[in-house]
């Protein structure tokens, strides 16, 4: 069994239990380029000129350079990808087996955030810009879906020309900022027909990625839908402003101690460190939903979770034969792909999992695999 994935802003290949890192090329170009032009002006964090700018601190080898993959398919024996790096949105092409070979282009664009694809008969249904949009092997797209939406998860169906998506509806202040955004519902869009149709929808309940099988069978993700909270009020907002000042006044005097003193105005410095370390670990950020990684892990290994996921328990995913008949496969998923055998491969944030006949097995160790994709 071949699969590609993305974990941790990487793609990997797993061949058979086997997995290797698939650098992409774009990403080290332009990581490399950023990183020269901040050596250039190297003479800002060091010798006289640092000194004199007060930049002692600051060194561009340790900069993190913002990338970000956002989606995975296969074609043949090449790899499509989706990044966004540096304000712009690209879609490359890449051979698995030979991974060191140039990377072919098939398009690029400024001010544009690429993120899922999933592509058919070459042809690949994208999320540009939070909409759908089709896109051939040469670069032309036109895009699908518009409004004050936001669609996620394409998939192009197995059986016909329609591709499945998730969309949610912004409901906008008078000032124009997002004040709430609706439960995610699934939604078909028939490209053959030109219609749109609404599959899934609960006021309660997030439709998650969508998908078929070549059997007539229907699959997604679902979980509680979460309330946006609301604007604190302008009273509160009033009430608490000195002491949001007192604290930005003592954060900035504490960064100016450290950076000309070298030394920290609050204490337990070390301890501190340690603390935020510890949070960043037991909290993650996927799909804008904070995820309380170790308490779901002990949670799900309670409930008798052979490979315990970090996903809450009541992110579930869900089957629906051709009859409409709802059957829970698994609990605790964060990505899926199902095989042409009827078996599925998951990710629970922690492992790869291969489940056939409700007996699962572990195909690699990844943290918050996702963007699955099993070359046929």
């Amino acid at each position: 069994m071949k699969l590609l994935y993305i974990s941790e802003n990487k793609i990997y290949f797993c061949d058979n239990g086997k997995v290797k890192e698939l650098k992409s090329e774009r990403v080290e170009k332009y990581t490399d380029a950023v990183k020269e032009i901040n050596r250039n002006k190297e003479w800002k964090s060091s010798g006289t000129g640092a000194a004199f700018l007060g930049n002692i601190n600051y060194s561009s080898e340790n900069e993190n350079v913002p990338t970000s993959i956002k989606g995975v398919a296969s074609f043949g024996d090449e790899l499509i990808y989706a990044l966004y790096l540096g304000g712009m949105g690209g879609i490359y092409r890449k051979s698995i087996e030979k991974p060191e070979a140039s990377e072919e282009h098939i398009l690029t664009q400024m001010n544009t955030k690429i993120d899922e694809i999933s592509y058919k008969n070459d042809k690949l249904a994208v999320v540009m810009n939070g909409h759908i949009a089709v896109v051939d092997m040469k670069g032309n797209y036109n895009e699908i879906t518009d409004g004050d939406t936001d669609e996620a998860n394409p998939f192009w169906s197995e059986t016909d020309e329609r591709i499945f998506c998730s969309t949610a509806g912004y409901a906008r202040a008078e000032n124009g900022i997002v004040a709430a955004v609706s439960p995610r519902s699934i939604m078909a869009i028939d490209m053959k027909n030109n219609t749109m149709d609404e599959l899934y929808s609960d006021e309660k309940t997030d439709y998650l990625k969508p998908s078929n099988d070549k059997d007539g069978n229907f699959y997604y993700i679902t979980q509680p839908y979460k309330v946006v909270k609301e604007n604190e009020p302008l009273w509160k907002d009033i009430l608490l402003f000195p002491v949001r000042l007192i604290k930005a006044i003592g954060g900035f005097l504490n960064a100016f101690s450290v950076i000309f003193g070298g030394e920290s105005l609050r204490g337990n410095k070390q301890k501190g460190d340690v603390k935020m370390k510890q949070k960043s670990e037991k909290e993650l950020y996927f799909e804008g939903r904070l995820i309380e990684a170790e308490k779901n892990e002990r949670e799900n290994a309670a409930k008798g979770e052979k490979n315990a996921g970090i996903l809450p328990f009541n992110r579930v995913l869900v089957s629906v034969d051709s009859s409409g008949n709802e059957k829970i496969l698994k609990r605790g998923v964060l990505d899926y792909v199902v095989l042409d055998d009827g078996s599925f491969i998951c990710s629970n944030g922690r492992y790869i999992l291969h489940i056939k006949e409700g007996e699962e097995s572990v195909i690699a160790k990844a943290k918050l695999a996702h963007s699955l994709c099993v070359l046929k």
